[in-house]
């Protein structure tokens, strides 16, 4: 993943909207899993910050998408569904 090479070549301790921007989650979300230990985490004096190689192997750890090989050009096409279609719900007043 790039993302972890990139953090494993980085020699500073990474901020909390360093890892919102990662994670695509909130400073306020960070904070949290910080707090709670979901994310491993340092606290120096009233800061929190992240060891970067911490984070890439926590991020590897967590990563749900399997090393796989590209497709190849010659596999076979993929049918084509009917668009979902929405149930139409009714609200009482």
């Amino acid at each position: 993943m790039l993302i972890e090479q990139i953090l494993e070549q980085k020699r500073g301790a990474l901020r909390v909207n360093d890892i919102a921007e990662i994670l695509d989650l909130s400073e306020k979300q960070i904070y949290k899993m910080a707090a709670t230990g979901e994310i491993p985490s340092l606290r120096i004096a009233n800061s929190v910050r992240f060891d970067p190689h911490d984070f890439a192997a926590w991020l590897k750890s967590r990563s749900s998408a399997p090393d796989v090989e590209p497709r190849s050009a010659t596999s076979a096409p993929r049918s084509r569904s009917k668009p979902f279609q929405r149930a139409k719900q009714s609200r009482e007043i």
